[in-house]
């Protein structure tokens, strides 16, 4: 009965703002290392707005605060169901009056006050307060959330607060994940991303055959539009199908914030880093935990059989709308490829490919062309493609692929791609001055380790991991004309491994070393991995990482430069740098002499977003090391930042002259180029003739304000505003003005 009453109460909600039912965000959409927890309706760029409760209860919780939701208000229903009220400008007359109180006393703008039970009751449909722009906001909007008992936000869109949306959901594009070291996805080691085509009924179909050979993973990219808006929205729910059995589903209706970085596993996260787009994975890896999204003990991890797979997306947005994707998994092993024969005619050269042991007969091909330094720069339309026996004979113009390589990838009749095929012109510049590029990766299914040639000529290369003990050969497999990888190796095979060996055979050998010194780091465990300069170190706590991994760190050659100063460290690169980490490293650079006498030194670590960003540091001049800690593997160094921050503009001016109603808020905008402006009540201050004022601080738009409760008496005034820095540096305004 409880819960058929609680239903019905929500059914009955108040919508919360006088504004629009339009919205920027909706529930569980992906943040940095969040979920969004409620849904933000557009108040027209305006603040002011009157906002609803919307339904009798009592004020539970009061909070004011710079970052987060800034001035926020939390209403406790008969339902036991709790509607939160973010980033307001101001409360009501009543609720004010409880704020400036709460405020004096404890001298602090920042407050988060609980109330008593029916201490502030409040009527629906009562205006609470207005909507604004205040903590951590991008513009005017009310962030609204509803939450069950246990503090859980549920998606409001199901909860009661429907919003008029007859569009169907977009589904755009499907990451194929290989999960195991032998898995295979359309001929290679590596994930594929596959491309959806709507049909004409408004379903979607992928736009080819998947081959795929021992387990694998699927991650979707899509989206979810409303008539009339820009914006792209999170789904509600996500379901797979294999041969008509459900496969894995995520159910975006129930949130939970101590779970909250799990994002991260729902989320993609090496397709996020690498900039390819934000996938939901549509897979649970072993070991991992599970997320509150994830709906019931479906792993999604897909060990198919022999033969052809009907495959099915179903994605279901909060008004019920539903799309359906659809495509073929064909599970067989990947085909080799040879050139049985070259012939040139004029300017046509023509090349016989067959199948290297198969029988069944090519059905297509794909050729790209492939400049001397291993760029792809085209893919390649043959003059003719004919069939030859079981194979194809592919005729190309010749004065298009002088001087470039060729990569030739072909597909069967049964649907199994080959793996590529790489042909070079026989007369290709070597320059053996050119060292190879060496590149290690984390993936899903094991740690790969990537060897691009360049110009070294149509030699194949050689790969050793050198220990103490003994050299281990690890076979490479060509998968462009210059670029060759291993197959997913276990991260255990990197024990004791202090160095990679490139060897070059072409008449003479070249043997290149590159110092590679990982660690393995495992779960419930604290693991410290150390730069090859020793200048860097890294140590994990037990519950870092998610899973058992393989960490390094990387000397970066070339980074972007900080907007003042210069370098006082290499730059390191924390490897792989696109892994999740539940909780946070702990990093330390050691520097020299030179540096001991700095002050103002700090780590920091670059964001693309937010360039070189501060890391709150400790300074041991005893051993001359700087350590703090981050929450993800970034590129980190030493910056010194003795620059003050910049009061740009003030409200008044100084020297301005105003009428006495025209002056209701003070404000300051500030900024700072490098490490930031310090966030805290305590580094910051605001007065008006000589008195303390509690001021508020937006931190996206750097605005310090103070709205004035009674307009300023007639003459003279002076506002004085004094800003620091995370490297405490700072920077104080005196403003003199007039009211009249």
């Amino acid at each position: 009965m409880t819960t058929l009453l609680a239903v019905v109460a929500a059914q009955n909600y108040q919508w919360p703002i006088d504004a629009s039912k339009s919205l920027k965000s909706n529930f569980g959409e992906f943040r940095d290392r969040h979920f969004h927890m409620g849904i933000d309706i557009k108040t027209g760029g305006k603040e002011g707005v009157d906002v609803f409760a919307v339904e009798k209860g009592y004020v539970s919780r009061m909070v004011t605060n710079f970052k987060g939701y800034g001035r926020a208000l939390y209403i406790m229903h008969p339902n036991g169901e709790t509607s939160v009220y973010a980033h307001l400008s101001h409360f009501n007359p009543k609720l004010e009056g409880y704020l400036k109180f709460y405020q004096n006393k404890n001298e602090s703008y920042i407050l988060n006050h609980y109330f008593e039970q029916n201490e502030v009751t409040i009527k629906k449909g009562e205006v609470i307060g207005y909507s604004g722009n205040t903590g951590y906001s991008f513009g005017p909007h009310l962030h609204f959330e509803i939450r069950n008992r246990l503090e859980q936000p549920l998606n409001p869109l199901s909860n009661g607060f429907a919003i008029d949306d007859r569009l169907s959901p977009q589904l755009e594009e499907l990451a194929i994940i290989p999960l195991e070291k032998d898995s295979w996805v359309n001929g290679g080691f590596l994930p594929v991303q596959i491309p959806f085509f709507r049909n004409r009924d408004g379903s979607y179909q992928l736009a080819d055959t998947l081959n795929v050979f021992a387990p694998v993973g699927i991650a979707l990219r899509t989206k979810d539009k409303r008539q009339g808006f820009s914006e792209s929205y999170q789904l509600k729910s996500i379901e797979l199908f294999i041969d008509g059995v459900q496969e894995y589903k995520l159910d975006y209706d129930i949130l939970d914030y101590s779970l909250n970085d799990h994002v991260q596993l729902v989320r993609n996260h090496a397709l996020h880093r690498l900039n390819i787009g934000s996938f939901h994975n549509l897979y649970q890896l072993k070991d991992y935990p599970t997320s509150i999204v994830q709906h019931g003990n479906l792993s999604g991890i897909l060990k198919l059989s022999p033969g052809y797979h009907k495959l099915m997306i179903k994605v279901t947005d909060a008004s019920g709308n539903t799309t359906t994707g659809l495509g073929w998994i064909f599970t067989h092993p990947p085909i080799d490829l040879i050139v049985q024969d070259i012939t040139q005619d004029g300017n046509e050269i023509t090349f016989n490919i067959q199948s290297k042991s198969i029988s069944i007969p090519l059905k297509n091909i794909t050729c790209y062309s492939f400049s001397p330094s291993g760029f792809a720069d085209q893919k390649l339309e043959p003059l003719r493609v004919e069939k030859n026996g079981g194979g194809l004979m592919v005729t190309l113009d010749s004065r298009i692929i002088q001087n470039r390589s060729l990569q030739f990838i072909a597909k069967n009749k049964m649907g199994a791609f080959s793996k590529p095929l790489n042909w070079h012109p026989e007369n290709v510049d070597i320059d053996y001055n050119t060292k190879p590029d060496i590149k290690i990766n984390k993936t899903a299914a094991g740690i790969v380790v990537q060897v691009e040639t360049g110009n070294m000529g149509t030699a194949q290369p050689s790969l050793y991991l050198y220990t103490p003990q003994n050299l281990v050969a690890v076979a490479l497999q060509q998968i462009q004309p210059f670029t060759f990888i291993t197959a997913p190796l276990e991260v255990q095979i990197f024990n004791y491994v202090t160095a990679l060996h490139v060897s070059i055979n072409n008449s003479t050998d070249y043997t290149y070393k590159y110092a590679f010194t990982p660690v393995i780091a495992t779960p419930g465990e604290q693991t410290v991995v150390v730069s090859e300069d020793e200048m860097c170190s890294l140590r994990s706590v037990k519950s870092t990482f998610y899973g058992q991994s393989l960490i390094w760190i990387d000397a970066v050659e070339n980074s972007t430069p900080p907007p003042h100063g210069g370098f006082l460290s290499n730059v390191y690169q924390l490897q792989p740098f696109d892994i999740p980490l539940q909780d946070t490293v702990r990093i330390g650079i050691r520097y020299d002499e030179n540096i001991l006498k700095l002050e103002k030194t700090s780590l920091y670590y670059y964001d693309q977003d937010d360039g070189w960003t501060f890391i709150p540091s400790k300074n041991s001049k005893k051993r001359q090391v700087l350590t703090g800690s981050i929450e993800s593997l970034e590129a980190v160094c030493i910056l010194q930042d003795d620059t003050p921050p910049m009061i740009e503009s003030t409200f008044p001016a100084d020297g301005g002259v105003y009428y006495f109603q025209d002056v209701k808020k003070l404000k300051a905008e500030v900024d700072d180029l490098l490490s930031g402006i310090a966030e805290n009540e305590s580094e910051m201050s605001m007065t008006l003739d000589g008195k303390r004022l509690l001021y508020a601080y937006q931190p996206v738009s750097q605005t310090i304000f103070y709205d004035l409760v009674k307009n300023l008496s007639v003459g003279n005034h002076t506002m004085s505003v004094n800003v620091r820095d995370r490297s405490r540096n700072e920077t104080t305004k005196t403003v003199n003005f007039y009211i009249k």
